[in-house]
């Protein structure tokens, strides 16, 4: 079985030990982090990405703006892309959708949620 690869772009630490820690109670899944928009885009030209997590606020630019400039630099359309954000549903929503998200997580994450929804992005592949 092909381990699935989810690159998280976060800059805040905690957050993406969290994510680590719900992606662990996937079976085959392994999470690649990049702490900002240039790192994220470096990690796209060189490793296979089967979902893309983006937190809107990055030292370097809006994750909001920064999933046409990972498609630009090699991330396959057929990649799921969904923002992961402390912004309101509304909001988040609303973000998504302008920007070319397939969805969006709000924080604080919800264990059980999360993983049906990786489960879910994860199986469309």
């Amino acid at each position: 079985m092909t381990t699935s690869q989810v690159l998280y772009v976060e800059d805040d630490p905690v957050n993406a030990m969290l994510m680590q820690g719900i992606l662990e109670l996937h079976p085959g899944c392994s999470l690649l982090v990049a702490r900002s928009g240039a790192e994220a885009r470096q990690r796209v030209t060189q490793e296979r990405v089967d979902l893309l997590l983006c937190d809107l606020r990055l030292p370097d630019i809006g994750g909001d703006e920064l999933l046409a400039q990972l498609r630009a630099a090699g991330l396959p359309e057929g990649v799921p892309a969904l923002l992961v954000t402390a912004e309101s549903e509304f909001v988040a929503s609303q973000l998504a959708r302008r920007h070319g998200f397939d969805g969006y997580w709000s924080k604080p994450l919800d264990v059980a949620a999360t993983l049906r929804s990786l489960e879910h992005w994860l199986g469309k592949r």
